[in-house]
């Protein structure tokens, strides 16, 4: 029996030594919880009292409806309305009842009555913001007495709803009709002879606050928009969001609306029809047209002046665009969602003000005679040459617009379109006592910069 109660009595010390052992080891991790948790006290009390107390600042007696933007909105005449949202009255109008029939822009509604913000004025700070920029949205913020939070969520409201209601009718980016489509191959063909140009497609930079790969060839940082109009300076579509870096080369591999495109050439382009680009663009040679490099005889230096000239539309809605919404000028510190979002309202925008030329708003898009009678209005009835002359009569327009003598193989790649192209208008050149006059111009200056 000795032994045994040995055993018991050893195998109980042993359970007590490690009992012991656990609680020791319990208290040891509690009292590294209570010293962790002390110093992040610690360190909260400290961040604390070090951090600078936020300062409530009135920015104006009233609230928003003492702001310079609201005497803007409720004060100003037309002329005051053209230099601050870049549109007239009646567009601003427009803009505000589609918005606000569909619900994307409210009035605010809250407690405090001093609060309840109306959807009007909501619309003007996206349209004050879209005229000016002013590169931080708290500067606009300022203008309107709102914070900058407010001014980001009043834009991002703004663009949904643009996105929503007014993309469908002025950037739908979808093939035209077929008399539509007529018609604007008939206006580009007007600048220089290419009947075959449906379309045109450029890259644009817009200056963005971003890191190394946001900087451009041209040295500063941007985001890239490539779009594609027609030649009556509307927005087709765009890819908007590609950091400056990338080239139109890049972006065009990865656009969505040229693969659509090339899916049904015919339905957007018509038969042999193609798209104008610059040499920095290529697709493969399907349907880009592209200029000659390093065009050295005179029917490819002829053909290279022809086809920038009709390219040159592209270059021209950039300009339109850029002019009415002068954010686009100056570098934004948005987020780059909200900034890429802008951009790409702000083109619709451009669409609907061109549209309406800013006043006629009983536009509606869904009728053949509404789209008649804007391509009447906008037609160009004098080709560049003739208009630099101060000609009161062009002969080429009629022509160039009408004709359709340019053989072009419908199922031909884009270099055989381009060869056809070049030796028609070079035929055509040399029947025009103007165009060789031109052509013998521009020879000579080549040759001058060949050999200075």
């Amino acid at each position: 029996m000795r032994p045994k109660r040995a055993l018991l009595f050893w195998m109980n010390a042993r359970q007590r030594e490690r009992e012991a052992a656990a609680a020791r080891v319990m208290q040891q991790a509690r009292a590294r919880r209570q010293r962790m948790q002390k110093r992040v006290m610690q360190a909260v009390c400290l961040a604390v009292a070090t951090q600078e107390q936020r300062r409530h600042v009135e920015r104006a007696d009233g609230g928003w409806k003492a702001s310079t933007l609201y005497g803007y909105l409720e004060r100003g005449d037309e002329v005051v309305y053209k230099q601050k949202f870049r549109v007239t009255m009646r567009t601003f109008d427009f803009i505000v009842q589609k918005l606000t029939r569909n619900g994307h822009v409210k009035d605010s509604n809250c407690r405090n009555p001093e609060l309840r913000v109306t959807a009007r004025f909501k619309v003007a700070v996206a349209m004050y913001y879209l005229a000016h920029g002013c590169c931080e949205s708290n500067m606009v913020g300022d203008v309107a007495s709102l914070g900058a939070a407010t001014v980001n969520l009043y834009l991002l409201d703004f663009c949904e709803g643009v996105l929503c209601s007014l993309r469908p009718l002025y950037m739908p980016a979808s093939p035209p009709r077929a008399a539509h489509r007529d018609r604007i191959k008939a206006e580009f063909a007007k600048r220089r002879g290419i009947s075959c140009v449906a379309m045109a497609v450029d890259g644009t930079h817009v200056p963005f606050r971003g890191g190394p790969d946001y900087k451009n060839y041209k040295g500063w940082t941007s985001i890239l928009a490539l779009a594609y109009v027609n030649s009556f300076y509307l927005f087709v579509d765009a890819d908007v969001g590609a950091a400056g870096r990338a080239g139109d080369n890049t972006i065009i591999k990865n656009s969505f609306l040229l693969r659509r495109i090339q899916l049904s050439p015919d339905e957007w382009l018509g038969p042999g029809g193609v798209i104008a680009a610059d040499g920095g663009a290529s697709d493969g040679g399907k349907i880009l047209l592209n200029p000659i490099q390093d065009a050295r005889e005179p029917d490819e230096v002829w053909y290279n002046f022809c086809h920038s000239s009709t390219r040159f539309f592209v270059e021209e809605t950039f300009g339109r665009w850029k002019n009415r919404f002068r954010f686009l000028l100056r570098e934004s510190h948005l987020k780059h969602h909200t900034a890429t979002k802008l951009i790409y309202v702000s083109m619709i925008l451009h669409n609907l003000c061109t549209i309406h030329k800013d006043d006629a708003v009983d536009f509606n898009g869904e009728t053949d005679v509404d789209w008649v009678m804007f391509f009447d209005k906008f037609a160009r009835m004098s080709c560049p040459s003739c208009t630099r002359a101060g000609k009161r009569h062009c002969p080429h327009v009629a022509k160039w617009g009408n004709h359709r003598n340019m053989a072009v193989h419908t199922n031909a790649t884009a270099s055989e379109k381009r060869d056809a192209i070049k030796a028609a208008l070079y035929q055509e050149a040399l029947e025009d006592e103007s165009a060789v006059e031109e052509l013998a111009r521009m020879l000579q200056r080549a040759d001058q910069a060949a050999n200075p």
